[in-house]
């Protein structure tokens, strides 16, 4: 029976386009076509590529569009674990801000993110909460 793979460079590729890094058309059609590339050259289906933008162990979707850097400062850890390179972008002031328009774009932003993910070939994940702006903040 096929089995399926979670797919970072998906999360990675998307992140990137919608942060607005250059070069990332190509990338972006790639990934919403099923990452043949990776998945099928073996003549496996886009249904392989488990696509997804965050999950259980790093930043939410409403932390890759609040936060620059990770902030893992209460945990003991001097802030050593996780990734340090999310692709995220706080779009003007890190962390919860009450400016309306940073707001209202970092919501635009989660929205168009979460449509990519649906609209993508493959079998998409949604972290819980995510649809709803959860932060581990």
């Amino acid at each position: 029976p096929p089995f399926l793979e979670w797919n970072d460079k998906y999360r990675d590729g998307i992140r990137r386009f919608w942060r607005g890094d250059a070069g990332q058309v190509p990338e972006l059609a790639d990934r919403m076509a099923g990452s043949a590339v990776q998945f099928d050259h073996s003549g496996r289906p886009a249904t392989s590529s488990v696509n997804f933008l965050t999950a259980h162990d790093g930043f939410t979707l409403m932390d890759v569009v609040s936060y620059d850097a990770k902030h893992n400062d209460a945990n003991g850890e001097d802030n050593r674990d996780g990734h340090s390179e999310n692709f995220s972008d706080n779009m003007g002031a890190e962390g919860a801000t009450d400016d309306p328009a940073i707001i209202d774009a970092r919501a635009r932003r989660r929205r168009n993110m979460l449509a990519t993910l649906l609209l993508s070939q493959g079998t998409p994940m949604l972290l819980a909460g995510d649809e709803l702006g959860n932060s581990q903040q």
